[in-house]
């Protein structure tokens, strides 16, 4: 018994050691094929890499070390005219302005619809209308709540101050990346009383909350063969670690501690895969390059995984060979020291990318410098030339007849008072010669004008962006054309705002809102919510869109239908941060004001409740009985007009009858009948105007009587 007891033991520890060998070769078959994988995009970007030197080059001014030597052997000019910086800092600047407004934030979150509601407001049945509007207002609270708890997640993870980053990446380089939600030990510091000791004492707790990183496009490797990021499989994110770095790596929860060692020890130097592109960086800014710079890069992984590669990794999953796995892997080298599942049951990437103007056939777009390439060469060609000219042309060239003079100190070098020596052999006039280089500042100068009105047509991004005015243009002396064209030129950052929309805050806001639902304790949070990007919705100026809700508002109040659908608090709230003022300082929120109408409904007595619909009807009755008599003063004034008309038809009828009785019975010379019709016409002339005076007289009689009865009196005269 005891021998088969040890052979089944020693088969247990053989099965064991078979199992950890199977598990150890598929983690080092893991590490190998994301290092691989990871290669393949790293040589698929080099071509995106150059071109974003020559964006950084462009933005900070500075030619490449074999355009500078070709200048130095030519002689020429190596000034650099940069026009590239203000534009992108412009472009920066405004869409910063536009995306995170200091009063209000670029997203939202609203209640879905739910079909049912719909229909059970249809059916005309009291408490089902109840119900609807109950489930409805509920609806909207927890949508309030879910979106309270994702703007503390943003404030805590300073969104505002990465998003500013981001967006100056895409400006730059033509992509900007945003992560998260990424799961970050925050530490929160309270001072408490010590009931023992009277003394305040501080207290630390350490929670884990979703949080925000700004990605560096440097360091962000997606799969190349996608087009945009829905499309893209998989992630590579590099970290470049020191050796203090690395070592507390060990720290982190789940950390494989024998792959890390093995990392720090098979490589001693730091593991590279892609290109450390730092020495170019501080060459371009003119820092100098370090040659101590050891660094490890750290690798992360995020796409689809394999069971076993999990479970090899100390991940516990359910065994399902249906299910496809997505997760997580960080390795150096072809060492995976960690691996976890996604936290997110969708199973999305934790990335986010914005492009300031997006290519169709890659997920990294282009950007200000890149769009500007070409008037950018031309300016600073134009100014080198303008330089060279006025070099040329600021003293004349002179040519010295040797034979003819010898300089008294010995140098042919010219200089102010220079004394010369004639030889005799030639007249002193023929010894000298000055030629002038002609001057080609103007039409150079034009060249560069030229340059300057390219880059905004390239880039769409004119002078006004950047804080200059426009002058001479329509309307531009005025403070509503400055207006209009301050609106017309925000019309061009329409894509980039709606880049930033669709590519940064929908999937970024939907993506915290799955954490929240899939991780919250608070049940008041959750629910079946819509995410609102709402950054198109600032591109309208403050002043236009001040000037539209207070139309709005009074278009509402003249109508009680309009009335009845409008949301008052909501757009007395959008008035005022339409005047820049922080809403939240000076308007009560819903619930204080829904509280105090409370309150008020109830201190106000029944019988001053009665007295006040009384008076409210009766002013009702008194604007029925106004605008009654309005109408009646309308109809009896057009009913004098026709009178008029038709007394006058008359009196022309009758004289036209009058002169063919006269023509025919009298047989009047033409001359007495042209006499006879001035005296008739005269007559019927003062007719005309007694008429009219009756009807001026009965005119401002009847103003007079109105007047009197909008002041309140019942009579007049």
């Amino acid at each position: 018994m005891q021998n088969e007891a040890t052979v089944e033991m020693t088969d247990d520890v053989e099965a064991e050691e078979a199992e950890q060998q199977r598990l150890e070769e598929l983690l080092t078959s893991l590490g190998g094929k994301l290092h691989g994988l990871a290669g393949e995009q790293v040589a698929a970007r080099q071509q995106l890499e150059t071109r974003w030197l020559t964006d950084l080059r462009q933005y900070h001014g500075e030619y490449t070390p074999d355009e500078l030597a070709r200048m130095r052997e030519a002689g020429t000019s190596s000034v650099y005219v940069n026009i590239t910086r203000n534009k992108t800092r412009a472009a920066i600047a405004r869409l910063s302005d536009m995306l995170l407004p200091n009063d209000d934030r670029n997203w939202g979150i609203k209640p879905t619809p739910e079909p049912q509601l719909s229909v059970m407001s249809n059916s005309g049945e009291q408490e089902q209308q109840d119900q609807a509007r109950e489930i409805r207002e509920e609806a909207e609270q927890k949508a309030r709540s879910m979106q309270s708890a994702i703007d503390d997640d943003f404030t805590e993870a300073r969104y505002n101050s990465k998003a500013r980053d981001v967006i100056g990446d895409s400006c730059l380089l033509g992509t900007g990346v945003m992560k998260g939600p990424v799961v970050v030990n925050r530490q929160r510091r309270a001072w408490r009383e010590d009931p023992n000791s009277g003394m305040h004492v501080m207290e630390v707790q350490e929670e884990y909350r979703a949080g925000l990183e700004r990605v560096e496009t440097w360091d962000f490797f997606p799969d190349m063969s996608a087009a945009t990021m829905d499309e893209a499989e998989f992630v590579f994110e590099r970290k470049l670690l020191n050796k203090k770095q690395m070592r507390e790596l060990a720290e982190l929860p789940g950390v494989i501690d024998s792959q890390l060692r093995k990392a720090l020890e098979s490589d001693p130097d730091g593991h590279h895969i892609s290109n450390d592109r730092r020495d170019e960086l501080r060459a371009i800014t003119g820092v100098d390059t370090v040659t101590n710079g050891k660094r490890w890069e750290l690798w992360e992984y995020w796409g689809p995984l394999d069971k076993d590669e999990l479970i090899a990794a100390g991940v516990e999953i359910d065994e399902d060979p249906l299910t496809e796995y997505s997760g997580c892997v960080l390795f150096v080298g072809e060492h995976v020291i960690k691996a976890a599942i996604n936290p997110l049951d969708s199973g999305d990437l934790p990335y986010s990318v914005h492009n300031w103007e997006e290519d169709p056939s890659s997920i990294f777009g282009f950007g200000v410098p890149f769009l500007m390439r070409n008037p950018q060469k031309v300016a600073s060609s134009a100014w080198r030339m303008i330089m060279d000219n006025a070099g040329l042309s600021a003293g004349p060239q002179i040519v010295i007849d040797k034979t003819a003079v010898k300089p008294e100190d010995g140098s042919w070098k010219m200089s102010p008072r220079k004394v010369w020596l004639s030889t005799g052999r030639v007249p002193l006039n023929q010894a000298f010669y000055a030629y002038n280089i002609p001057s080609n500042q103007a039409a150079l100068y034009s060249i560069f004008q030229s340059a300057q009105q390219l880059a905004d047509t390239e880039t769409n991004l004119p002078l006004l962006l950047q804080g200059e005015g426009a002058s001479g243009g329509p309307g531009s002396q005025t403070a509503s054309g400055m207006q209009m064209l301050m609106n017309n030129s925000n019309i061009v950052l329409r894509s980039a705002v709606k880049n930033f929309d669709d590519g940064i805050t929908e999937p970024l806001v939907r993506r915290f809102y799955d954490w929240h639902m899939a991780y919250s304790e608070r049940n008041e949070i959750k629910g079946d919510f819509n995410i609102v990007a709402r950054g198109s919705s600032v591109l309208i100026a403050r002043q236009d869109q001040q000037e539209k809700l207070l139309a709005l508002a009074q278009i509402a109040a003249s109508n009680p239908e309009f009335a009845r659908s409008t949301e008052w608090q909501g757009l007395y709230r959008e008035i005022v941060r339409s005047m820049s003022v922080p809403a939240d300082n000076v308007l009560k929120d819903e619930e204080t004001v829904k509280q105090e109408k409370k309150e008020q409904g109830e201190q106000t007595p029944p019988e001053l409740q009665i007295k006040m619909a009384e008076h409210q009807l009766k002013q009702q009755q008194f604007e029925l009985e106004k605008q009654k008599a309005q109408w009646e003063a309308q109809n009896a004034q057009q009913k004098q007009q026709f009178e008029q008309q038709l007394k006058t038809a008359e009196l022309q009828q009758d004289r036209e009858v009058k002169l063919a009785e006269l023509a025919l019975k009298q047989e009047l010379t033409m001359a007495q009948l042209q006499a006879k019709l001035g005296i008739d016409t005269a007559k019927i002339q003062t007719e005309r105007e007694k008429a009219a005076a009756e009807l001026t007289d009965n005119q401002n009689s009847r103003a007079a009587k109105e007047e009197n009865m909008e002041m309140g009196y019942d009579t007049y005269g």
